[in-house]
């Protein structure tokens, strides 16, 4: 597992809103209906609605312990070792039925770095205990991990519960994916190609903690 330290940061990105004269579009289909398995949540996207590959979100496994959350997502995978894109991948966690919005969100920008943070109103809300430069007390419960062959088939994202830190039970996530580009040869597109478990903000059903 790697820490923290080798890959972040945060991305929030809205689509443009559909004139008024406009008929409205269909809703987004909602994330698949969960399949669990080995103590693992498991929900998935419709294949191909990414406009690119690279970052077509294709599942989304949720693990929810007593000692610690861990998200995993899931994309096609690529041929190149870290044939990354630009742009960004956001993961927004709800741990609180009585409020709406997330209260945390694991953020990552490609060939850049990665955050964990407390969100307010779908958006990263820094705080000194998750912070760096230096690091906050309670930066030490975040792993990041990607797979073996760093062909962007999957990133996982875990943080540790205790008190003072993180803590949750039920907890729901909502995911975007955002590609920018091409890294190398490095071509920018013109406009970003977002990708969505479900729908724009659109939170899976709660997962309970097991164990």
């Amino acid at each position: 597992m790697k820490s923290w330290s080798l890959l972040a940061a945060a991305a929030v990105t809205a689509p443009l809103l559909a004139l008024s004269a406009t008929p409205p579009a269909p809703a987004d289909p909602a994330p698949s209906s969960p399949a669990t398995t080995s103590g693992a949540t498991t929900f998935k996207d419709a294949k191909g609605d990414a406009g690119r590959r690279k970052l077509d979100i294709r599942k989304v496994t949720v693990r929810n312990t007593a000692d610690a959350l861990t998200v995993r997502v899931t994309f096609p995978g690529v041929r190149q070792t870290y044939g990354y894109p630009l742009g960004y991948l956001s993961v927004w966690l709800d741990t609180d039925r009585t409020r709406r919005g997330p209260e945390y969100g694991h953020f990552m920008q490609f060939w850049s770095d990665y955050r964990f943070a407390e969100t307010r109103g779908w958006r990263e809300h820094p705080t000194p205990q998750w912070g760096h430069s230096p690091d906050g007390a309670c930066v030490g419960d975040l792993t990041f991990d990607s797979d073996p062959g760093r062909k962007l088939r999957y990133f996982e994202y875990t943080v540790a519960k205790r008190e003072g830190c993180f803590t949750a039970d039920a907890v729901r996530v909502a995911v975007t994916s955002v590609n920018e580009g091409e890294k190398d040869p490095y071509r920018p597109y013109d406009e970003p190609f977002v990708d969505h478990l479900g729908g724009r903000h659109r939170w899976t059903s709660w997962v309970p903690q097991a164990g």
